[in-house]
């Protein structure tokens, strides 16, 4: 990640000006960090929308393996979890302009964007005939909103970088599998929030 930023900056330099001063097409394809994949649509001079979206997937096993000294002698137990997690979500920024000089544009950004994950989770395990293995299903739901300060550059008439940092607050509701006792758990979070990316101008 930082050898990339590193070539990015560098070309802010070297490229010629005169292919950043060209105007640049009012829809364009972002792809971004954190994350996340968005089309880029200039409304006005001042105005631009991106939507966007953010989907990930993740698998992870775990295998606990307990020994027992009984008076039957040495037992050896194995477990193995199974979690496999899917995250997707949608989000929307509004791009205000704040100021336009040659290729670099300031803006203000706010942003929403929610992400919904389920988490499924199975057990492996040595149980009597006919005892159906624990297993369960933890719904997680993320609405999260933020204000930041961003630049644009337009490195060329259908290639531009862009960078933001600003204030985000977040809410997490986690819904855990159901049972005879259901608890749910709500978190709230603040801090700062960090982006940049690139974008693909499309037309002319």
């Amino acid at each position: 990640m930082r050898r990339t930023l590193f070539i990015l900056i560098i070309g802010l330099f070297v490229w010629p000006r005169g292919a950043a001063a060209q105007s640049t097409p009012r829809f364009g394809i972002v792809m971004g960090y954190p994350a996340q994949v968005g089309v880029l649509w200039t409304l006005a001079d001042r105005i631009a929308i991106r939507p966007e979206l953010n989907w990930t997937h993740s698998s992870t096993e775990t295998t606990t393996v307990q020994t027992i000294f009984n008076v039957t002698g040495l037992t050896t137990n194995a477990v193995t979890t199974t979690t496999e997690t899917n995250t997707i979500g949608p989000g929307v920024s509004a791009l205000i302009y704040l100021s336009t000089h040659e290729g670099l544009r300031i803006y203000v950004v706010p942003r929403f964007a929610y992400s919904r994950a389920t988490s499924s989770t199975n057990l492996t395990v040595s149980l009597p005939p006919g005892v159906p293995a624990p297993s369960g299903t933890t719904k997680t739901s993320n609405y999260n909103i933020s204000g930041s300060l961003g630049a644009q550059y337009s490195v060329a008439k259908h290639f531009g970088l862009f960078g933001e940092v600003g204030l985000a607050f977040g809410r997490t509701t986690l819904s855990p599998p159901s049972s005879l006792i259901s608890t749910d758990a709500t978190n709230r979070t603040i801090g700062l929030r960090s982006g940049a990316g690139v974008i693909l101008f499309l037309g002319s």
